[in-house]
């Protein structure tokens, strides 16, 4: 073999394992890449999945309950906001600039099941305390004889009383609203990047006209309880 063959060979074969070690180095980039988004999604939708089953858990609850049961109703529903808030946190120290979109879709999802959670425990906090303050104030009314000074004072102060604890009622009630009406959306962004379990649309349409009716009710008896204050 001449020495022009024999450098030709040499170059052919150094070109040949070049081209090599590139398809081999963007194999493995490629294969790890596909490795952490895979894995990223995992640890995402386990974060989704366990907020979906909160919210669903915390829109089944009794919205009618008293006394005991209330209390314990809205702990659970802070207990289940800040454990999706933790959800969120985790959420945020995940870093793939390769799934912006994914982890910008999942914080919206998360954030708003939070913020439903948050609303829900405000409005059963709230509510229980309209339901306190009118009862006080129709049974004060019940007592009216000789309408004295101290009586009508008093009138004066629970009637006071309940509005202050309508108008916190009346923001909650609004803000949770809002809050169930935006969960289609962000659970739209999240199903076009991110194949989870995520709780139907129809499930929190279905609590949401609840929450309207019990606003509606509860409005009706502050409205009832206002008039019959009302100084003759």
């Amino acid at each position: 073999m001449s020495a022009k063959a024999a450098a030709r060979d040499a170059i052919t074969r150094t070109a040949v394992f070049g081209l090599s070690a590139v398809v081999l180095g963007s194999a493995l980039y490629w294969g790890v890449s596909a490795y952490r988004k895979a894995q990223l999604q995992r640890s995402v939708t386990v974060l989704v999945r366990d907020s979906s089953e909160r919210l669903q858990a915390a829109l089944a609850l009794d919205t009618d309950a008293a006394g005991a049961s209330v209390a314990q109703t809205v702990a659970g529903l802070d207990e289940q906001a800040q454990e999706v808030d933790r959800h969120v946190i985790e959420l945020r120290d995940m870093s793939a600039s390769h799934s912006r979109a994914l982890l910008a879709a999942a914080e919206d999802y998360l954030l708003t099941v939070r913020q439903i959670l948050r609303q829900q425990a405000a409005s059963q906090r709230y509510r229980i305390q309209v339901a306190a303050s009118e009862s006080a104030l129709r049974e004060h009314m019940r007592k009216s004889g000789g309408r004295s000074k101290a009586w009508i004072d008093e009138a004066i102060r629970a009637k006071d009383r309940m509005e202050k604890n309508f108008f916190d009622y009346r923001v909650s009630a609004e803000a949770l609203e809002r809050q169930l009406a935006s969960y289609p959306s962000a659970r739209g962004k999240l199903a076009a990047q991110l194949a989870a379990p995520l709780l139907a649309d129809e499930t929190v349409e279905s609590a949401r006209k609840r929450a309207l009716g019990n606003y509606k009710r509860i409005t009706a008896n502050v409205e009832q309880a206002r008039q019959l204050a009302a100084v003759r």
